[in-house]
């Protein structure tokens, strides 16, 4: 079968290592719940693992449950991870973040003084002859027919200026209302599984056109497929799950760490 694959990204000349780490969907929150307060416990700790023994961190969406840049501020309960994403950035651990449907909207004080690498869509690219396919995936499966509208209008630069208008307490409200995932997990449905296998068929779909690993979030359903030592892989979450991906260079895993709901 005749390959069709994008040409990879450059992703801003920097010389990337593993081990990788992909994240995605773990929403974290201004909330101050306990769930939301264990999610950060987790990751903070994750980070820490990062940290110590180097690599490249790739967050595939939905990392921060909402994020809108304004001026550099900072929600105070989410400066233990910002603080985080800039000891890595000062190891000269690389972090590519691709926008996911809750922090589009990142860039700004992220990129600028943490030297977060941002990408508003799919990325692709090649680590010696290893060729990744990673995208967050909401543009993919969606419960309703007006979404790819709707996300539209919320990616336009005019609705950014305008929510920028706002003032900025009335921003990170207006998400934390609208956001489903800081309620108590047991709460928060299951992904239905037609969604999940739309996904699952679009990553072979990938590895068809000649990808070694092609992975999403989104779906917050953990599933590592392996065919012929290439990956279909969605993420999880880290709402029901605690997973995540780690490629050592040769073997892809997908780790489901221990969670307790509350």
């Amino acid at each position: 079968m005749k390959t069709k694959l994008s040409t990879p990204i450059n992703i801003k000349d920097e010389n990337i290592r593993p081990p990788f780490y992909f994240l995605s969907d773990i929403h974290l929150s201004t909330c101050t719940k306990e769930a939301p307060k264990r999610r950060m416990k987790k990751v903070l700790s994750l980070m820490g693992d990062i940290y110590e023994k180097g690599g490249t961190l790739f967050i595939l969406g939905d990392f921060f449950d909402f994020w809108f840049d304004r001026r550099d501020y900072v929600p105070e309960t989410l400066r233990p991870v910002v603080r985080a994403l800039a000891r890595l950035s000062e190891k000269n651990i690389g972090v590519h973040y691709i926008g996911g449907n809750h922090d589009y909207w990142i860039e700004g004080y992220l990129t600028r003084e943490l030297g977060i690498h941002f990408y508003p869509d799919d990325i692709t690219f090649r680590y010696e002859k290893t060729r990744f396919f990673c995208q967050h995936g909401d543009h993919i499966v969606y419960n309703h027919f007006s979404y790819p509208l709707v996300r539209h209008i919320l990616r336009a630069p005019l609705a950014i200026t305008m929510l920028k208008w706002l003032p900025v307490n009335w921003t990170y409200a207006l998400g934390k209302k609208v956001s489903h995932y800081n309620r108590t997990a047991t709460r928060i449905p299951r992904v239905p599984e037609h969604i999940v296998n739309k996904m699952q068929l679009f990553l072979l779909d990938k590895l068809e056109e000649g990808y070694d690993i092609a992975i999403s979030g989104h779906v917050h359903e953990p599933l590592c497929i392996e065919k012929d030592n290439k990956y279909a892989v969605i993420l999880g979450d880290w709402i029901h799950n605690c997973s995540y991906g780690i490629w050592d260079g040769s073997v892809f895993r997908l780790v489901r760490d221990t969670w307790q709901h509350e």
